[in-house]
């Protein structure tokens, strides 16, 4: 059997020289016709027909055509024992040096992969601040942001290729079309940091609605507006869903409470104050463990949220037992709501930790040795279980603790009907609580805060946001603080080492001994107190002891309990532990039980300075009940930063049913 063998430089002109007379059509025609007469010949004698007769015609024939022929052609020399790639590299290498570069009305001017690129070019090009090359895409006169690799984008610009030459380009070209692309956008292009739901710019912040238009919210003190090509760009991601359109109703933000079976007012208070600084960027965020029996709602109230922050197609979601498909949902999710717990491992409340701060992983891309990918995110995640799921005390620091009794069977309503309801009320809730931004925002830059507890940030801005309800920012400040309390207790009973020595303390104002000394003497205490020696927590040596007391240094000293460790004249080292009575004794305000936190509430009564003018009335139902006091227009005192002439317009324009236009937001 006679070998393939490529053909000479000079062979390949003499062929093409016999046939430059023929018509272009006539060679297209022709190829179907010659791969009929191939399959006829036997085996032996098609390996010289190919060279001879197919192999000239594969230059005169459009991309497309050229595989279909290439296919046939490996069929056909199957059985000589050639190779589809070795058919193609053939093929390749006997072409005219113009071969191929057809443009899309097949004129041997540009290849397809040409056309691709130019194509792509109608798209803004750019890369995020991990090098990820992305686009911006025209579609129905808006712009999409969108990753060059996702299948998206490889659509679009097929799309945009069949539109031009009504062809379909093949395989090669997309993939040599996309390589360039994406050089163009991570070498030439400019680079943007791109935003997950909220962000800031110029001076505002900016709420994505995540709509068809890809409109975005703009907020400044001054108020809100809805803007059609907003300057920031944001990201979407699959469970991403679209917000409803903000529209001021009576009622607003407070319409919330009518939808989260909090029975508390403090927690009420926390809930609409949580739920405004939510849509702040940058700053951490606290963690809402939501806690209760079975028909306590627990599971309702965070779609609750989730649709008023963070409309989601997918709304609660089951923690992973893998590291790397948690931190995918963090990136993902700007308010991934965690369902049913039944606990949290430490790694993964770690990442929680992370989440709320701020954090992210870095982990080997697929396929590749040293590319990594990154997953970067602050975000507001909230949980729920019918025990409080939270038990570390970093998490507790950063937790705000909501705890749901069941649900009277007369309060119960349908599914339908409830969230019927709800959706009748959210454009009210959104546009509430883009207004109780606004206006704080205009608050905050003048509010001045001392002794700030570990979320400072929520701390200074809730402040802010339950000035601007209304509700009074000593109000929020007194809840909070009791809630930090309660975190601090919980934080202390499940580590038993925390509860041990609170128990040792709890008849005493000293005790001094050596590390060796207090374990013992902790392992008579819990014995006395039924406390579990065997948890992973406790330690079964003196030298992890020490380990274990600075983890919980801060909750203890929340407690009114310090400890140091220092040496004696011997260089022996041992364990000091007082007790401050002073931070341990009744404070106004505070109940016995949380008096640990008193020394903050001393640092923060009385002391919100600058022109903010702190009601520290307590709040009422005509500020986060769902109603307004007084009749038609009258707001009472929800505005309370307001100048009298602003108040005046405001129920001016309430009276008048006037509060849909962006002119009327009075702050």
């Amino acid at each position: 059997m006679k070998a393939v063998e490529f053909l000479t430089v000079e062979e390949r002109q003499k062929l093409l020289a016999g046939t430059g007379t023929q018509e272009q059509e006539q060679r297209k025609t022709s190829m179907p016709a010659l791969l009929a007469e191939m399959e006829a010949l036997d085996i032996a004698g098609r390996p010289e027909f190919f060279n001879k007769k197919v192999l000239p015609e594969f230059a005169y024939i459009n991309p497309v055509n050229r595989d279909v022929a290439i296919t046939a052609v490996a069929k056909l020399l199957k059985p000589c024992g050639v190779t589809l790639q070795a058919i193609r590299q053939m093929v390749k290498l006997s072409m005219p040096e113009d071969a191929g570069a057809e443009d899309a009305g097949g004129d041997g001017r540009k290849s397809q992969a040409d056309v691709l690129i130019e194509l792509a070019e109608a798209a803004t090009l750019f890369h995020d601040d991990l090098g990820e090359p992305f686009a911006v895409v025209d579609v129905g006169g808006h712009g999409e942001v969108w990753p060059v690799k996702s299948k998206f984008f490889r659509r679009w610009l097929v799309g945009r290729f069949y539109a031009t030459t009504g062809k379909a380009p093949n395989s090669d070209a997309i993939s040599q079309a996309m390589g360039v692309v994406e050089a163009k956008a991570c070498f030439d292009g400019p680079e943007h940091k791109l935003h997950l739901r909220v962000a800031e710019h110029g001076g505002a912040f900016w709420y994505d609605l995540a709509d068809d238009q890809w409109r975005a919210v703009r907020i400044t003190p001054d108020g809100w507006e809805v803007v059609d090509r907003p300057p920031v760009l944001f990201r979407r991601y699959k469970n991403t869903a679209p917000q409803v359109e903000p529209r001021r109703a009576k009622g607003g933000l407070p319409r919330l409470l009518d939808f989260v079976n909090l029975g508390s007012e403090e927690n009420r208070v926390l809930l609409l104050v949580y739920a405004v600084t939510c849509l702040v960027p940058g700053i951490p965020h606290v963690i809402p463990p939501f806690h209760g029996e079975k028909g306590a709602a627990k599971s309702t109230s965070l779609r609750v949220l989730r649709r008023a922050v963070d409309p989601a197609h997918r709304e609660l979601l089951t923690m992973p037992k893998e590291q790397n498909e948690l931190a995918l949902m963090l990136a993902h999710n700007y308010m991934p709501a965690f369902d049913n717990l039944d606990g949290l491992q430490s790694w993964q409340s770690d990442m929680l930790c992370c989440a709320s701060t701020g954090g992210g992983i870095s982990k080997r891309e697929l396929y590749t040795d040293e590319d990594e990918v990154i997953l970067s995110f602050l975000r507001c995640p909230t949980l729920n279980g019918i025990n409080l799921v939270v038990s570390r005390p970093d998490l507790l620091d950063r937790s705000l603790l909501f705890g749901l009794d069941r649900i009277n069977q007369a309060d119960r309503r349908g599914e339908a009907e409830f969230w019927q309801a709800f959706e009748e009320a959210r454009p009210g809730i959104v546009a509430g609580m883009f207004d109780a931004l606004a206006g704080a925002m205009k608050i905050y830059p003048a509010l001045k805060l001392s002794g700030l507890p570990r979320m400072a940030d929520f701390c200074r801005w809730g402040t802010a946001v339950a000035e601007a309800l209304g509700i009074g920012g000593q109000v929020f400040l007194d809840a909070y603080l009791r809630n930090i309390g309660k975190a601090n207790e919980e934080a202390i009973s499940a580590n038993p080492v925390a509860a041990a020595v609170t128990s040792l303390m709890a008849e005493r104002s000293l005790w001094r001994g050596t590390a060796a000394e207090l374990l013992g003497e902790l392992e008579k205490v819990a014995v006395d107190e039924k406390i579990s020696t065997r948890a992973r927590s406790w330690p079964q040596a003196a030298n992890a002891l020490t380990r274990r007391l600075r983890q919980i240094k801060s909750n203890l000293l929340d407690a009114g309990i310090a400890y140091s460790i220092a040496r004696d004249s011997s260089n022996k080292s041992f364990i000091v532990i007082r007790k401050d009575s002073e931070k341990t004794s009744g404070i106004s305000g505070i109940s016995e039980t949380q008096a640990g936190q008193g020394f903050q509430a001393r640092r923060y009564s009385g002391d919100i300075s600058g022109d903010v003018k702190t009601s520290g009335k307590p709040p009422g139902p005509e500020v986060y009940g769902g109603k307004y006091s007084g009749g038609t227009g009258d707001t009472g005192d929800i505005f309370p930063t307001l100048s009298e002439d602003e108040k005046n317009n405001f129920n001016a324009k309430s009276a008048g049913g006037d509060l849909n236009g962006v002119d009327d937001v009075p702050f």
